[in-house]
């Protein structure tokens, strides 16, 4: 869980991020969910969007909690995959930034992380998250969960 200085960070962002109105929280129409991929290690994030693409999603990418989070001002995505350990802003607060905001708290979160522990799995739970994957990554696996998650119209 967020300590009392990230929660007024991540508070500052709620703020920043639920201030749009109607008309901007409108999502515009796009032919292909856009999968937002969250980690500090450029490799994963590489296989992540090779894999996908290959299988028809958009995917925008962010190393930081920080960029997510910029992003997440001008996007909604249609997945949002995190990794747990990140500087500054983790994946567990982004997420729970994620499930507190009205335009984005429907949206599907996925961890990708290397901590398993059954506490992990339960905090993931507990923030909202619909899938917790530990790592090493098994990209079909991931492609199948995320077209299980926003199936493509054919």
């Amino acid at each position: 869980m967020p300590n009392l200085g990230q929660v007024a960070i991540l508070d500052q962002f709620m703020v920043k991020l639920s201030d749009k109105g109607p008309d901007e929280l409108r999502a515009a129409p796009r032919a292909v969910p856009i999968v937002l991929a969250v980690d500090d290690d450029p490799a994963i994030l590489r296989i992540i969007e090779a894999q996908l693409t290959r299988h028809d999603f958009v995917v925008k990418t962010a190393s930081s909690g920080e960029e997510a989070l910029e992003m997440l001002k001008r996007m909604t995505p249609s997945v949002l995959i995190l990794d747990v350990m990140m500087d500054g802003i983790s994946g567990y607060d982004l997420c729970h930034v994620v499930k507190r905001d009205r335009r984005l708290q429907s949206v599907p979160v996925i961890f990708l992380t290397s901590r398993g522990t059954p506490q992990d799995y339960k905090t993931g739970h507990d923030l909202g998250a619909v899938i917790y994957m530990v790592k090493p990554l098994k990209p079909e696996k991931l492609v199948n969960i995320v077209q299980m998650l926003v199936p493509i119209s054919a």
